[in-house]
Order: C-alpha cells, then sequence, then structure tokens
C-alpha cells in the first residue's frame, strides 16, 4: 500500500468530518437515521462504523507515538461491522466518540515529529502515525459525504 501523508488538509477532514456528524445528529429525528438505507446500512450503521474506526485508528497512532515501531495486526472491518452493527445505537453517543477520537488524532500530531513515528501494519507493511491518521481521515470523510448529501443543512 502507498503510503499516506497526514497533512493540515487532513487535520480539517477529521475536524470538519466530526462537525459534520454532530451536525446531522442533532438536526436529524434519529427515527429517521434509523430508517434511511445506504445500500446495506442505515446512517446510524455508518456513523457508528465511522466512530469504532476513529477509535482504532486513534489508538494505532498513539501506539506510533508511545512504542518504538509497533507492530498492529490488520483489523477485519467486516467482522467489527457485523459485530457492533446495531441500528439501536445512540447517534448523539457515537458523534461524540468520533469527535473525542479525531480531536484526539489531531492533537497527538501537533508535536514535531510525531506523524513519522514508525509503526508496522500486519498488511500495510512499514507505516507510519500519520499514515493511520490519513487513512482514518480519507476513510471517515467518504463516509461522511454520502451522509452530508443525504442530510444537508437546513437555512
Amino acid at each position: 500500500m502507498e503510503r499516506l501523508r497526514y497533512d493540515e488538509d487532513k487535520a480539517f477532514f477529521l475536524a470538519d468530518d466530526a462537525s459534520t456528524i454532530a451536525r446531522i445528529v442533532r438536526t436529524v429525528p434519529a427515527d429517521r437515521l434509523r430508517a434511511t438505507k445506504f445500500d446495506e446500512w442505515t446512517a446510524v450503521e455508518i456513523i457508528g462504523h465511522v466512530a469504532d474506526a476513529a477509535e482504532i485508528f486513534a489508538d494505532r497512532v498513539q501506539r506510533c507515538i508511545d512504542e518504538d515501531r509497533p507492530t498492529v495486526a490488520a483489523y477485519d472491518q467486516d467482522a467489527v461491522a457485523a459485530e457492533r452493527r446495531n441500528n439501536e445505537r445512540d447517534p448523539m453517543e457515537l458523534s461524540r466518540r468520533l469527535s473525542a477520537a479525531h480531536s484526539r488524532i489531531v492533537q497527538l500530531l501537533q508535536r514535531p515529529g510525531a506523524a513519522a513515528r514508525p509503526g508496522r501494519h500486519g498488511d500495510w507493511g512499514d507505516v507510519d502515525a500519520g499514515h493511520f491518521a490519513a487513512y482514518q481521515a480519507d476513510h471517515s470523510h467518504a463516509h461522511t459525504g454520502e451522509l452530508a448529501k443525504a442530510f444537508p443543512p437546513t437555512f
């Protein structure tokens, strides 16, 4: 896998996506989020998926910073989703978790040299903390963009 680069744009993706999800869960009734489907998943399930991934990737960034070249195993997104895919989850709580995890990533990577801290991924090989953060930023941004189109702001 090509090593992804964490930069200011990725930091803005993380912050903006958390804000967008927060707006959606505050302005769209939970019942509507549970009823709106995107292929196989509802909006609540997508928000839960992004929140779960954000926590996993925040932990990976933390490990790269705290440990000398940690090895992290690949996680099976489908298995995690199947285990946690629950349309009854609280959208507001999922939004809080997403916001906290994205904020944690941005804060950790503000330290000089933090993004370059090395790690090893079971499938991707040698990567760094910045790669993990950039991957989550791109992943979150794709899902958040889909949700934002379905639930645009009302003025």
